[in-house]
C-alpha cells in the first residue's frame, strides 16, 4: 500500500520472505524506515558501499540522483517513508550514498509529515509543506558532499516580492493560502521562499499564518456573537476541536473563555 503527498509517499509492505527494491533515479531519493522487522537486509550502491545491516526506526537509505542501489529484506514487514528531492536540488547539490544511518530528526520529521498527510485546512497543508521543506534541508545538511561552510545562507525577500506576498496575504481573509502559492508569488522555489521569509520576517511561514488565524478568531470571538464552531471555520481551521486546542495552547484560556473575558 502506498499513500503519496507531494514529494514524500508512505509504503506499507506486509509480511513477505523476500522483498526486493532497485532505484535508478534521476532525481536524489531517500527512505526512512519508519517501523517493522527483517531478519537480514543485505544493500549495495553501484558506486559507492555494500554489505548487510539490521534496520531499526530511522535507518536511511540515501540514493543520490542518477546511482543505481538495490537491496534484498528477508522476512520483511515494514513501514517506510521515501522522500524524492525536487529536480533543482538534484542539479544544483550532490549526496554521498549512505545505508543503515540512523537518523532520529529525520525520522521524527517523517512520522510529524505522516500525521498531516490528509489534513485539508490551510494551516495543515502549509505545516505538511514546511516539515517537508526541513526534510529537505536536513538532508542536505547531513548527507550532502558540499561542507556546510561553501553552501549559500539564506537570503531575504526583494521589496517587491514582500509587498506582493503581504498583499496576499492581507487583502481580504483567505485561509486557504498554500505556502507554493506564495513562493510562486516571489518567482522562489518553496524551499527557497521559506528561507527567505523566515530571515525576512523571523518568523516561518506557517507559524505567520497561524497567527494571522489565531488574530481573526479573537477578532470574532470580542466582537460578534457567532458560535463558536462558526468562529473555528470563519478563521480557517480544520474542526471546532483543533481550533479550541490551539487556541488554548497559544493564548493559555478556550475561546469560550477568551470571549468572557472581553465582554
Amino acid at each position: 500500500m502506498v499513500h503519496t503527498v507531494a514529494a514524500v509517499s508512505f509504503v506499507r509492505h506486509e509480511h513477505t520472505d523476500s522483498l526486493e527494491w532497485e532505484f535508478t533515479d534521476p532525481n536524489h531519493e531517500v527512505l526512512v524506515w519508519r517501523r517493522g522487522t527483517a531478519q537480514a537486509k543485505e544493500f549495495e550502491f553501484e558506486r559507492g558501499p555494500r554489505g548487510a545491516l539490521a534496520p531499526v526506526r530511522g535507518s536511511v537509505w540515501v540514493i543520490p540522483a542518477g546511482t543505481r542501489s538495490a537491496a534484498v529484506a528477508q522476512h520483511c514487514a515494514c513501514d517506510i517513508a521515501r522522500i524524492t528531492l525536487p529536480p533543482p536540488m538534484a542539479r544544483s547539490a550532490e549526496l554521498r550514498p549512505a545505508a543503515g544511518t540512523e537518523d532520529r530528526l529525520l525520522h521524527y520529521l517523517v512520522e510529524r509529515m505522516a500525521s498531516t498527510a490528509t489534513r485539508t485546512d490551510a494551516v495543515g497543508r502549509l505545516l505538511h509543506e514546511s516539515l517537508l521543506d526541513a526534510a529537505h534541508l536536513h538532508i542536505l545538511d547531513i548527507y550532502s558532499l558540499k561542507s556546510p561552510e561553501t553552501r549559500n545562507a539564506p537570503t531575504t525577500l526583494r521589496p517587491e516580492s514582500q509587498a506582493l506576498v503581504l498583499e496576499r496575504l492581507h487583502d481580504g481573509w483567505d485561509p486557504d493560502v498554500t505556502l507554493r502559492e506564495l513562493a510562486e508569488i516571489a518567482e522562489l522555489t518553496v524551499d527557497q521562499f521559506g528561507r527567505a521569509f523566515a530571515a525576512t520576517f523571523h518568523v516561518t511561514p506557517h507559524r505567520y499564518l497561524l497567527e494571522r488565524k489565531l488574530s481573526r478568531a479573537r477578532y470574532l470571538l470580542s466582537t460578534t456573537t457567532m458560535p463558536i464552531t462558526e468562529i473555528s471555520a470563519a478563521a480557517g481551521f480544520s474542526s471546532p476541536s483543533h481550533f479550541a486546542t490551539t487556541f488554548r495552547r497559544h493564548t493559555g484560556v478556550t475561546p469560550s473563555g477568551y470571549r468572557t473575558g472581553t465582554t
